[in-house]
């Protein structure tokens, strides 16, 4: 009998600490999840804070692109402009590459001698001008 009262001695002090670790982890657990409540409640009132700023940034940001949008819009035009100069420039430089083909180098330098007088008499006017405005 004394057998069956010590196995219960036993089993009682078993019980008691298994008791005292589950308390204690208990009690660890709880501070955790208290710990844990006040920080979320501090970050539900910082994004309560910050949740009318984001807003505001988002509502900023997409007049920021809108009026980006309008610019790009308003130079496309300008591009089309320079796309329309370069295809000229090109039928230009067709057309005189045809003309060249078609003349003589003789004949290219005797009707360009004209424009060459024009520019050396321009040139001389401007140097002129230059000296007499000083």
């Amino acid at each position: 009998m004394e057998i069956v009262y010590f196995g219960i001695l036993i089993c009682s002090i078993a019980f008691f600490i298994s008791a005292i670790y589950i308390s204690v982890f208990l009690k660890r657990l709880t501070d955790v999840t208290r710990s844990l409540g006040y920080t979320l409640k501090d970050v539900e009132e910082q994004f309560g804070y910050i949740t009318p700023q984001l807003m505001t940034t988002i509502k900023e940001a997409q007049q920021t692109v809108d009026e980006l949008e309008e610019n790009m819009n308003a130079t496309d035009s300008v591009f089309d402009s320079v796309d329309n100069v370069g295809k000229s420039i090109n039928s230009l430089n067709d057309t005189y590459k045809n003309y060249k083909e078609k003349i003589t180098d003789e004949q290219f330098q005797k009707q360009l001698k004209p424009t060459v007088e024009l520019i050396k008499w321009g040139e001389a006017l401007t140097q002129v001008f230059k000296k007499t405005k000083v």
